[in-house]
């Protein structure tokens, strides 16, 4: 089989594009891991929308051989026959005609989206109409039947907005530039209009959007009057349903990332925000983050359709925890107190009005969310609950919390409710009090889940500001709907293992063939040298949560490092298990071993919280070639696995030579979350091959994810180069070096002193 592709393919790209064509001819489930730098986005490109077309001609073909005549029937009259060949001509010629009348409706799309971004920046086009053939009718009513036109449908997913950026760029690199795409985000990535970016929260960019569309006229006369002159001043300029269904047009007329989709719609005026979603109908590849696929309220949102679909989620390594935190929430006290006191003033001032049937429907709500108020004011420990255990506990167990959910969501009243002055209330309305009504009712919701499906956790706060939270204990059931409409569903990542727990918690259910798909990578075995380390310079490495205590252990970090980077050229990046561990070894670190890196490399330290990590970054990049005519050759950087350095960013050739990885990052095995969720597993799934239970399974993966995703982030392409130090005895065991990624893994080299490793890195880099 036979793929375009931009350059001569590697072996092992080839064989992920067949298994990824074949795992989509199938219907079935794909599992790929391809380590990062060995093309992974390019290969799922090329073959998917190989697929993509071949499909789609095959299709074509078997509509074609149905409406061509077969031969006479001998049997039939010759005027039956004749009959037969004319309504099958007509059927032809009347499909060709509405698949060219759609293609002429969306070119007049594009041309009115292109004049009216022309006419508002003042200037004119003379040969516009020259570029788009008219047909005899130019009216944008005829639209409307193309919402029956569902294409063949990818949808790629992927964690965050910079990723689904970089697979936009591959697919303009790729021979499929022409495919029809839109790019899915929230509000805070979209929207052009600046009295909704102005706001800080995107609970109020959302309200604020919502109230300037519905402020929107539906008049189109030229002449108004002063008064709805006045009234127009507070809709949203750049909405409207002209505008934004010609704009979609000239979305899908070239592939665009985030970026080129939000400068078109600041020159055309448009909101960039409404467009991408109406142009999802006709669109060939969807692109959007996790949540807005891996939650069924977010699909029906966004009219994702997910029907003989395929869906494509990439960075796929986490997506166990993704679902579970997707399905979770979070409710504060002084928010509840908040909204029941809203809700009363709305009973008070519209009951007269109501029916008595919603007048019952909203005294229920307003008496449920007073319970719930009530119960987080008191609550005087940090309890967690079954799902019947704290309804009991709330007294919400009598209700039918679902109809009240239905009713929220029918009548819209978590919108009504915001139209009431919040100062009648006699409290502060926070900024997620705004929208809080929502999330009360998506609470309720979980509520209605089965009892072994998830937990409720009451957190007292040393001040007033209590919490509850739903945590979703079962992943599979929300992953189910993908599985059972979708035509076939790719999962793939750098590091998928390990495949078994994906297997799992994600797919016992499915009836769909399963392909896993795992390669090695493309860079020749000289050109990487991991390590493991075992004892530093006095002590035995074991970076636990009691060794990181121990300020000897943390010291034990500033003499590797210092003897690492006497060996190595250009950058060196540590990542230690936490942030408070990277704090404590600043201070630990003594002025000695701080001036002896520093001679060699430039140091940077990651900070909690920190809002200038590109800042840090850029200094880092501009010190990894190091000082000339000094001993200062490059850059030290010191992070946090599980941080946003750990994760999608490239430390590739000179950025990143040596990776340092101190100490493993197990969670904190006291978190009753992280204790009731192993014991779901427990109880849920069967013992491993080696005996482990399940929860101490996951409880180990979970760690051992988060440090190869930092692994990952060198050797970025088959010309890089770089060592992998993992610090901690631990890693010598069976148990932990078993779970590191295979093309590491058969490559890794035990090392019991730091002057043998220091000899080994140095021989390494000596040979370059």
């Amino acid at each position: 089989m036979e793929f375009k592709f931009p350059f001569e393919p590697y072996p092992v790209q080839s064989d992920f594009m067949r298994a990824l064509y074949q795992t989509l001819d199938n219907k079935g489930v794909g599992i790929f891991e391809s380590p990062t730098g060995t093309g992974k986005s390019l290969s799922i490109i090329c073959s998917a929308l190989k697929w993509l077309r071949d499909q789609q001609k095959r299709e074509e073909d078997e509509k074609k051989e149905n409406m061509t005549p077969k031969p006479s029937d001998n049997s039939e009259p010759d005027w039956v026959n004749e009959q037969y060949h004319e309504q099958k001509v007509r059927q032809r010629e009347s499909e060709e005609a509405e698949k060219c009348e759609k293609d002429a409706r969306r070119k007049r799309r594009i041309l009115r989206s292109r004049k009216r971004a022309k006419k508002e920046s003042g200037t004119r086009s003379d040969d516009d109409e020259e570029n788009v053939r008219f047909s005899s009718s130019d009216d944008s009513a005829g639209d409307e039947g193309d919402e029956d036109y569902r294409p063949l449908k990818i949808y790629y997913c992927s964690r965050t907005h910079s990723q689904l950026s970089q697979f936009v760029h591959e697919i303009r690199k790729s021979p499929y530039g022409d495919v029809k795409l839109t790019i899915l985000g929230s509000r805070t990535n979209l929207c052009i209009n600046p009295a909704v970016t102005q706001l800080k929260s995107n609970y109020l960019m959302n309200e604020r959007c919502l109230e300037l569309r519905k402020a929107v006229s539906k008049k189109k006369d030229d002449e108004e009057d002063e008064e709805e002159k006045k009234r127009k001043k507070g809709r949203c300029e750049f909405y409207g349903a002209g505008k934004v269904r010609d704009f979609s047009a000239h979305i899908l007329s070239e592939v665009q990332d985030i970026e080129g989709v939000v400068g078109a719609g600041e020159e055309a005026m448009t909101c960039p925000y409404y467009s991408t979603r109406v142009a999802v109908p006709e669109a060939e590849v969807v692109l959007l983050p996790y949540n807005m696929i891996l939650h069924g309220d977010q699909r029906r949102a966004l009219n994702v359709k997910l029907r003989d679909a395929v869906v494509v989620i990439d960075e796929a390594h986490n997506l166990i925890e993704t679902i579970n935190e997707v399905h979770s929430c979070t409710l504060r006290a002084p928010d509840c107190t908040t909204t029941h006191k809203k809700l009363s003033i709305y009973l008070r001032r519209v009951k007269a009005r109501l029916k008595p049937e919603n007048l019952l429907r909203v005294k229920q709500i307003l008496h449920c969310v007073g319970l719930l108020s009530s119960f987080l004011r008191a609550a005087t420990t940090t309890k967690l609950y079954t799902i019947g255990d704290f309804q009991g506990a709330a007294q919400l167990g009598d209700l039918n919390l679902f109809e009240l959910v239905e009713y929220i969501r029918d009548s819209h009243l978590s919108q009504k409710i915001q139209g009431y002055n919040d100062q009648d209330a006699g409290v502060v309305v926070t900024v997620q009090c705004r929208s809080i009504l929502a999330d009360i009712s998506t609470f309720f919701l979980s509520l209605t889940h089965a009892n072994s499906a998830g937990r409720v956790l009451v957190v007292k706060d040393d001040g007033v500001d209590h919490f509850v939270r739903y945590i979703s204990l079962n992943c599979e059931d929300p992953f189910l709907p993908l599985l059972r409409d979708c035509r076939a569903v790719i999962l793939a990542g750098g590091t998928m293992e390990p495949i078994e727990e994906v297997k799992q918690q994600l797919l016992t259910r499915t009836d769909k063939q399963i392909n896993v798909f795992s390669c090695g990578h493309v860079i020749p075995p000289r050109n990487i040298l991991p390590l493991t380390l075992s004892r530093g310079k006095n002590l035995d490495l074991n970076f636990s949560f009691e060794g990181r205590k121990n300020k000897g252990m943390l010291q034990e970090i500033g003499y590797i490092l210092l003897d690492v980077c006497q060996v190595t050229p250009g950058g060196v990046v540590c990542f230690l298990p936490s942030y408070q561990c990277l704090q404590d070894t600043r201070a630990a670190l003594d002025r000695t071993i701080l001036d002896g890196i520093s001679r060699y490399k430039t140091m940077f330290w990651d900070e909690a919280g920190c809002k200038n990590t590109d800042g840090i970054l850029e200094q880092y990049s501009k010190r990894v070639e190091g000082r000339p005519g000094t001993s200062n050759t490059g850059a030290l950087l010191l992070s946090v696995v599980g941080g946003r350095m750990s994760e999608g960013i490239n430390f590739s050739d000179d950025m990143g030579r040596c990776v340092v990885v101190v100490g493993l990052p197990f969670a904190n095995p006291s978190d009753p979350v992280l204790q009731e969720k192993m014991r779901y597993l427990d109880s849920t799934l069967e013992k491993g091959p080696d005996g482990q239970s399940p929860g101490q399974q996951y409880y180990t993966n979970r760690c051992m994810k988060s440090v190869n995703q930092a692994i990952g982030r060198a050797i970025r392409h088959i010309g890089d180069y770089a060592t992998i130090l993992l610090l901690d005895k631990r890693y010598s065991t069976g148990r932990i070096s078993s779970k590191l990624p295979g093309w590491i893994r058969q490559h890794v080299k035990h090392s019991e002193t730091l002057p043998d490793t220091r000899s080994k890195i140095q021989s390494f880099f000596k040979d370059r």
